[in-house]
């Protein structure tokens, strides 16, 4: 649907239920079709799936909205908004089934299968078509607008599980689950990873957390996740 037009069915039926001084905007949300903000008294519309979506699509989507604001945002999508919202025209779905854009991100295993993010991904992730668990041998590259994006180029917490997966101190948890660093000893050596103000740093294990370690350490005691710490040799 044009997205000029959407803008216009949108506008029309917000005046039709009474709506008044609240506005329509577009955004660029790729995961949610729409959006009530209350505090605001605006109807966000992604621009992206609206030009994916049919007009009859587009008005279930503001329909859900508009019973959003009629009865308040606090009523989220329980019995009150969903009757509002049946009542007005609308499904009364929580999501719709509608097509949406693929992500930026794309990863690819070594056997070629591929899967899409809309964000870059935090942590190593294994193919799940390959794998039951977590296995490096089946580990996704990512490509960003089809360009491969090395490693060193990850974020921080995906480097440092990268590390910690070469020097065997990963274990698997699931094949689209990050791995999880195994726990090192309360008193091991340790240094910090990762590329901020303290990294490279050593002190020692003070305690462990259920996904932090507590390190004691000559500028007093940080916490880092378990894989952004690496025992001393």
């Amino acid at each position: 649907m044009d997205v000029r037009d959407a803008v216009a069915m949108a506008e029309g039926l917000l005046a039709e239920h009474g709506l008044t001084g609240w506005t329509v905007v577009l955004d660029r949300a790729r995961t949610r079709a729409g959006v009530c903000r209350e505090d605001r008294r605006q109807i966000g519309l992604s621009a992206p799936l609206a030009r994916l979506h049919s007009a009859e699509e587009v008005r279930d989507t503001v329909l859900h909205e508009i019973a959003h604001a009629l009865v308040g945002t606090r009523h989220g999508h329980d019995a009150v908004w969903r009757a509002t919202a049946r009542g007005i025209g609308c499904t009364g779905t929580r999501t719709t089934s509608a097509p949406r854009p693929p992500g930026r991100w794309r990863g690819v295993c070594p056997a070629g299968h591929a899967v899409t993010r809309h964000r870059r991904p935090a942590r190593l992730v294994a193919c799940g078509a390959c794998a039951r668990g977590f296995s490096a041998e089946h580990l996704l590259t990512w490509h960003l607008d089809g360009l491969e994006v090395p490693v060193a180029e990850m974020g921080e917490q995906y480097r440092a599980d990268h590390r910690a997966l070469r020097a065997g101190r990963l274990r698997g948890t699931g094949p689209a689950a990050p791995p999880a660093a195994a726990p090192l000893p309360v008193g091991t050596p340790v240094r910090l990873l990762g590329t901020g103000r303290y990294a490279g740093l050593s002190g020692h294990v003070l305690r462990r957390a259920r996904t932090r370690y507590h390190v004691q350490t000559p500028a007093g005691v940080l916490t880092a996740p378990f894989a952004a710490v690496e025992p001393l040799a």
